[in-house]
Order: structure tokens, then C-alpha cells, then sequence
């Protein structure tokens, strides 16, 4: 019974990613940092029924600029720490290889091999020091490092969303992102910090159901643009306090 039970606790704590300590990245003045958005501008919204059949999963595209709401979300802080921030479109590579590299597979430990490399190439083109990446992610402990993750929502929610159910409450927004600090050096890129975006939730403030809830109009998803954005600022935020600054 005993060795049952120490196998089954074993088992549990090898399924659970151990995130890799966020580590100091020194650049000096003037650094150019690379701004890289590998996300769909996508709003899933997740509906929790008692009645099982009257649950459903819909995911919309929006047009918001997800590339200008990372670069807004960091620019004045990189800035103030006088370096130069620089938006970077993603390589063609990092978006065909963005699921299986940031959604079915955890960077919380660091960066693959191959992974490492794409961001070193882009640097290297781009005269870069370091990068500040928006990626999506997904709502299990490998992703969360065993830490946040949202145990009262599916496994399966990536990305930027919300989620409703009791018609008396507001939605609540979810963040299923990751925003990653690559430092870049002539012995390539290596992740030195990653700011999870599970913790990071707000309500729906002046959320009105429409008509048909599985498909709401453009002009009510584009009122969430703001509250999101806010929380890139945070997240974004976090992971360049890991930066310092040297003359």
C-alpha cells in the first residue's frame, strides 16, 4: 500500500514543470531590444452552462494591433532605462512552428535548442541584445510551472479570453499568455525570465449579452482591448524589471 501511494506521489511531481528561476539580464545603454509579437489577435470566449449542452467554446478574430499593444506595453519602460526599443515582426518560422513550440510544449524550463536559434537569427538580422516576446500559451501546470494555472477552467483555453455562465455576474477575462525576456549574446539566446499571464484576470465591467452570445457584434469584443491591454503593461512590465542597466 505504501509503495502504491509513493508511486502515485511520484508520478504526480514528475507531471509537474519546474519553471527555471528568472535570472538578471545586463545590457548596457543604448541596447536595441527586440519587440516580438507571435500571437493571432483572438478573443475566445468560453461559456459555462449548468446545462452541459448549453456550454460552447468560440473563438473570434479581432482586429485589434497586437503588435502596437506589446510595443506600447514596454516601450516607455525599456526607454526609461534608456535602450532603444525596436518592434520586430516575427520570423515566418516562429509563427509555422508558434503551437508546437510555445502551446503543446512549455518553455518554463527554457528554451529549445531550435527555438533558441530562431531568436538568435532574428537578433542577429535585426542588431538586437535582447527580445521581449508575446506568445500564447495554455491553461495546465506545465505552462504555469505547477504554480497558477486556472484549475476552475479547461485545460484546453489558450490565449486571451472570457468566460461566462451565471447570468447575474459579470464575465471574467483570462490570460492563458506568456510575455519572455530573451537575452542574446554571441553564444546565442537564452530565456532569462517569463511572466505567466494565469494571475492576471479582470471583470467585464459594462459587458452586455447580445443577442445571439455565440456571435457578438465587432464593437462589443473592442470594448476588452483596453482591459487587456492593461494587463500586458503588468506582464510586459515584470519581465523587464528583470533588465539591468550598465553604462
Amino acid at each position: 500500500m505504501h509503495k502504491v501511494v509513493i508511486a502515485a506521489c511520484l508520478l504526480l511531481v514528475s507531471s509537474v514543470t519546474v519553471a527555471r528561476d528568472p535570472t538578471q539580464l545586463i545590457l548596457h545603454k543604448g541596447a536595441r531590444v527586440g519587440i516580438v509579437n507571435i500571437m493571432d489577435p483572438e478573443i475566445t470566449h468560453f461559456h459555462a452552462s449548468k446545462v452541459l449542452t448549453d456550454s460552447f467554446f468560440k473563438t473570434h478574430l479581432v482586429n485589434w494591433q497586437l503588435d502596437s499593444m506589446l510595443s506600447d506595453a514596454v516601450s516607455q519602460r525599456l526607454t526609461q532605462l534608456e535602450l532603444v526599443p525596436v518592434p520586430v515582426a516575427a520570423s515566418d518560422a516562429l509563427l509555422h512552428d508558434r503551437d508546437e513550440n510555445f502551446v503543446n510544449n512549455s518553455v518554463a524550463k527554457g528554451l529549445p535548442k531550435d527555438v533558441a536559434r530562431q531568436f538568435a537569427q532574428l537578433a542577429a538580422a535585426e542588431r538586437l541584445e535582447a527580445l521581449v516576446v508575446l506568445a500564447p500559451a495554455l491553461n495546465t501546470s506545465s505552462q504555469a510551472a505547477g504554480s497558477s494555472y486556472r484549475k476552475d477552467l479547461p485545460d484546453y483555453l489558450r490565449g486571451w479570453g472570457y468566460v461566462s455562465g451565471d447570468p447575474k455576474a459579470r464575465p471574467v477575462l483570462f490570460n492563458m499568455t506568456q510575455v519572455l525576456l530573451i537575452g542574446v549574446t554571441a553564444e546565442g539566446a537564452k530565456l532569462n525570465a517569463r511572466e505567466w499571464g494565469g494571475p492576471y484576470t479582470d471583470e467585464w465591467p459594462d459587458y452586455v449579452p447580445p443577442g445571439d452570445p455565440k456571435r457578438p457584434a465587432l464593437d462589443l469584443l473592442d470594448k476588452l482591448q483596453p482591459l487587456f491591454a492593461r494587463m500586458l503593461i503588468k506582464q510586459g512590465g515584470r519581465v523587464v524589471d528583470w533588465i539591468t542597466v550598465t553604462p
